[in-house]
């Protein structure tokens, strides 16, 4: 396959100038180039490709980005189908993938988002050993683009004891830093840690919803050395930071708040495919002083990328936990056993935030007064 092509992303227009002439040809001859991005997640259900076709016209660049008819193309037109390959790359089955409008809603931008087009296959079980073969034919013009990846491996700790009790500060105040090994699954070229923390915000009007939310903590993406898995990739969260983006994230004055109660928080491993790793790098700012840069895809006829990224929810959880949705997640984090995956004195710095952790006014039944939670811990962390 080829994986280096040059090409462009913009068509410029050439033309001359002659004597006798005033009018000014500005644009070359249409040609279909087609756009694509698809990244197929083995721990999903719903696949989406996005396959777009770059445009030409007449006018205001701006205005012609703002009808979607410029870019799409239009229902029928294209023959989207993928097919499955085991480890011995004999054939399995096909998925014909479905032309969705509005599914998923655009992010606001240059381009209209008017009619958000995607193609679409369900599959709650892509193996992570086999391969994954794209196949679009354009039936207007008889055009055929083809692509293939395998499916990047979930990544896993080292020991899951590192995230069971995180202790980012001690007992005399120091900020302390916490190191997660991570190691690579196969087919994966560079992988990504966030660490998620979850609390539920309580109301003192009791018809409000307690509402959950997150504050998601980047600790860095590495490169991988081997696309065969078993690289132990170290990320470090330091001690610091996590408390300042606590700080940073979480308004101290809410409408109504009476208290927050802790959950207990997600360790986000995001595993980027070989061939979209290089995509990344590719299209990273260059540091060179020619500013020339190489130039990928892994489409035949097309431009973008087909490849994999599988995000992976490492965590300890209490009973009813939801790992795979922190937002969703229950309540049953920081409940009255006290119990989360931060050790006592964490918890301790993080109820002395003065943002409320905990029921700091015993008006309910649930949660722990701080002060009780901060002198009683053998009661409340047995």
């Amino acid at each position: 396959m080829k994986k280096n092509l040059s090409y462009l992303l913009a068509i410029v227009g050439a033309f001359t100038l002659y004597s006798c002439e005033t009018e000014i040809k500005t644009n070359a001859e249409y040609k279909d180039i087609t756009v694509i991005y698809g990244l197929l997640n083995p721990n999903e259900s719903n696949h989406y490709i996005k396959i777009t076709k770059a445009f030409l016209g007449e006018g205001n660049a701006n205005d012609l980005a703002n009808n979607s008819a410029n870019f799409n193309y239009a229902d029928g037109e294209l023959d989207v189908r993928i097919d499955e390959y085991n480890a011995n790359s004999t054939f399995v089955r096909s998925f014909s993938l479905s032309r969705t409008v509005n599914e998923i809603p655009k992010d606001d931008g240059v381009f209209s988002n008017t009619d958000n087009v995607l193609y679409k296959f369900v599959e709650p079980s892509l193996k992570k050993d086999y391969s994954y073969k794209l196949n679009i034919v354009n039936k207007t013009l008889g055009k055929e683009i083809t692509s293939e990846t395998k499916i990047a491996n979930d990544p896993s700790l080292t020991n899951l004891n590192q995230i069971t009790k995180l202790k980012l500060v001690n007992s005399s105040g120091s900020y302390l830093n916490h190191d997660f090994n991570i190691r690579t699954g196969a087919n994966s070229g560079k992988v990504k840690v966030n660490l998620i923390f979850s609390y539920a915000n309580h109301f003192t009007d009791t018809a409000i919803q307690p509402e959950v939310k997150t504050v998601k903590i980047s600790l860095g993406e590495q490169k991988t050395t081997t696309t065969e898995g078993g690289d132990i990739l170290v990320f470090t969260l330091n001690g610091a930071n996590f408390f300042s983006a606590l700080t940073n994230s979480i308004s101290a004055s809410v409408p109504n708040l009476n208290y927050r109660r802790i959950n207990n928080c997600v360790l986000e491993v995001i595993s980027a495919g070989v061939d979209l790793a290089t995509y990344i790098s590719v299209n990273e700012p260059s540091t060179s002083i020619t500013q020339n840069k190489p130039e990928f895809t892994n489409l035949t006829n097309a431009l973008g990328v087909f490849s994999s990224r599988n995000i992976k929810n490492i965590y300890t959880a209490s009973s009813g936990f939801n790992a795979t949705n922190p937002s969703t997640e229950n309540l049953n984090g920081f409940d009255n056993d006290g119990q989360t995956n931060f050790d006592n004195d964490t918890k301790e710095k993080i109820l002395t935030m003065g943002l409320n952790f905990c029921d700091p006014f015993n008006t309910s039944t649930y949660a722990p007064r701080c002060v009780d939670v901060i002198s009683n811990w053998n009661t409340f962390n047995p």
